[in-house]
C-alpha cells in the first residue's frame, strides 16, 4: 500500500479576515428580501414620499428627537407638548437616521425596508433552532416573499419592527424553557419589555409564556427554582418598560405604562358609526372630531381623553351587547381575509399609475399567497400537534390564537395581523417540509408508517 500525502489547505492567519466565515446564505436571504421592499416602496410611493396619518406622528416625533426636542408631539398646533400617545422605540430608532441625513423621510422607508428585510433572517434562526435546519431555509425564503410583509416595510408605522422584537422574544423564551437558567429568563423578559415599547400589547406576551411555561411544560427546575425564574421573566419586562413608564409619570402627571393609546383604539372600533354601517362593520375609525364626541373630548390632555375614550367604548359595548356574535364575525374576517386591504375604510395606500396596478387588478397576490400558504400552515399545525415537540412548539400558536383573540376585542385588519404572519409561515414550513419529505420517500419505492419509512 503506498500512502500519499494530502495537500495541506491553507488556514487563514489568526487576526486575519477570512470570507468562507461569513453567514452568506443569511446575507443573500437579507438582500433579495430587502430588494423586493425597496422595490415595492420605490413604486408605491416615489421618491416625493411624504408622511401622513399615523406616519406622520411618529416621523414628527423622530424629528424632535434628533433636533433635541424630545419625545414631543404638535398634533397640528405648531406648539409642542410632552405625548406618549406613540409608543417609543420606532421614533427613537428613526430619530438616530434623521441626526445622520436630515429630515428626509425617504430615509425613513428605507429603515423600514432594512428592518422588513431581517424578519425573514431573524426566522431562520428562530425556526432553525426550534424546529430544524432544512424547516428554516423554507420558512426563510416564504418570509422574503411574503405580500404582506413585504406591504408593511413600505410604510412609516411600526408593525414590522413589532414583528421582529416579539420574534426575538419568542426566541428567547423557548431557549429559556428548553434550558431553563435565571440569566435566559432575565433576558427573555428584557426583550419582551422591548417588544411592549414597540407595541403595548405586548405586555400581555411574557403573562401568556410565562403560563404557557408553567401548566402545559412545567419547566424542567423545581418549584421554587421555577418561582424565582418566571418572577425573573417579569422582572426583565419591568425594567425594560419601567424607566418609560417613570418618564410618563413625570412629563403626564399619570401613570401611563407605555402609551395613551389604548382607549382611543377600543373606542375606535366600537362606536356607533362602525358597528352600524355594513360596509365599515369589523374595521376602525377614529371619531373624536365628529359630533357629539369632539365636543366631549375637547380641552382633555391625553391620559384623561384616552381613559374616557376607554370608559365610552365599554359602555356601548355592554349596551349592544346582544351584537357582540355579529360584530365578532365581521371582525375575524376582516382579520383573517384573503384579499389586501381597501374599501370603504382603508382606500388605497399606493400613488396610482404605478405597475402595481396591473399587477394587483390582474391578481390578487395575498390572495394567491393564501391560497398556497394557508393550508400548508393548517397541515404544519397537525403535523406539529402529532409530533413529539408538540407542546415545545405549541407557543407560536398560542400566539397567533391571543392576537386573533385581541382583535375581536378591537378590531380586524391586516395591519393588526401583520405581525403574527412570520409564525404562520413557520408553520406552513413545517407542512411544507412534511410535505416535501414524504414525496422523497414515496419516490424512493419506500412507504410511511407513523412518520417513519419503511
Amino acid at each position: 500500500m503506498r500512502l500519499t500525502r494530502q495537500p495541506e489547505v491553507p488556514r487563514p492567519r489568526r487576526g486575519r479576515f477570512d470570507v468562507r466565515r461569513l453567514p452568506w446564505e443569511g446575507l443573500v436571504l437579507f438582500a433579495v428580501a430587502f430588494a423586493l421592499r425597496a422595490l415595492y416602496t420605490w413604486l408605491s410611493q416615489g421618491p416625493d414620499a411624504f408622511a401622513s396619518s399615523d406616519a406622520a406622528s411618529y416621523d414628527e416625533i423622530a424629528w424632535n428627537l434628533a433636533r433635541g426636542l424630545g419625545f414631543k408631539a404638535s398634533g397640528g398646533t405648531g406648539l409642542l407638548y410632552p405625548t406618549a400617545f406613540r409608543p417609543p422605540v420606532l421614533p427613537f430608532v428613526l430619530s438616530l437616521v434623521y441626526r445622520v441625513v436630515g429630515h428626509r423621510f425617504l430615509s425613513a422607508l428605507w429603515l423600514q425596508c432594512a428592518i422588513g428585510a431581517l424578519l425573514p433572517v431573524a426566522l431562520v434562526e428562530f425556526t432553525r433552532s426550534t424546529v430544524g435546519s432544512s424547516t428554516a431555509r423554507i420558512a426563510g425564503w416564504l418570509a422574503a416573499v411574503h405580500p404582506m410583509l413585504v406591504f408593511f416595510s413600505g410604510y412609516l408605522l411600526t408593525e414590522p419592527l413589532f414583528a421582529l422584537t416579539m420574534l426575538l422574544g419568542l426566541g428567547a423564551s423557548m431557549a429559556w424553557v428548553k434550558t431553563p437558567r435565571a440569566g435566559r429568563a432575565l433576558g427573555a423578559g428584557l426583550l419582551w419589555g422591548l417588544s411592549a415599547l414597540t407595541r403595548p400589547n405586548a405586555l400581555a406576551l411574557p403573562f401568556l409564556v410565562g403560563a404557557w411555561a408553567w401548566v402545559p411544560l412545567g419547566l424542567s427546575v423545581g418549584g421554587r427554582e421555577r418561582a424565582k425564574q418566571l418572577a425573573l421573566l417579569l422582572l426583565g419586562t419591568a425594567l425594560a418598560v419601567g424607566p418609560w413608564t417613570l418618564r410618563n409619570a413625570r412629563e403626564l402627571r399619570a401613570f401611563v405604562p407605555v402609551t395613551t393609546g389604548g382607549g382611543h383604539a377600543l373606542f375606535d372600533a366600537n362606536n356607533p358609526l362602525i358597528w352600524d354601517d355594513p360596509a365599515s362593520r369589523g374595521g376602525a375609525m377614529s371619531v373624536y372630531g365628529i359630533e357629539p364626541y369632539a365636543t366631549r373630548f375637547r380641552g382633555l390632555d391625553e391620559p384623561h381623553a384616552d381613559a374616557l375614550a376607554g370608559r365610552m367604548a365599554r359602555d356601548f359595548m355592554w349596551e349592544r351587547r346582544a351584537q357582540w356574535p355579529g360584530i365578532a364575525a365581521a371582525k375575524l374576517a376582516r382579520f383573517w381575509r384573503l384579499r389586501t386591504e381597501g374599501g370603504v375604510l382603508t382606500k388605497q395606500w399606493r400613488r396610482s399609475g404605478t405597475p402595481l396596478d396591473a399587477l394587483v387588478a390582474l391578481l390578487d397576490p395575498l390572495t394567491l399567497w393564501s391560497i398556497v400558504v394557508l393550508p400548508l400552515a393548517i397541515g404544519g399545525v397537525v403535523v406539529v400537534l402529532r409530533g413529539p415537540k408538540r407542546l415545545f412548539l405549541s407557543l407560536p400558536l398560542v400566539v397567533i390564537v391571543f392576537f386573533t383573540l385581541s382583535a375581536v376585542v378591537y378590531w380586524g385588519a391586516l395591519r393588526m395581523r401583520m405581525p403574527i404572519e412570520p409564525l404562520v409561515v413557520l408553520y406552513a414550513a413545517v407542512g411544507a417540509d412534511a410535505l416535501w419529505k414524504r414525496w422523497r420517500v414515496r419516490r424512493s419505492g419506500l412507504t410511511v408508517v407513523e412518520g417513519r419509512a419503511a
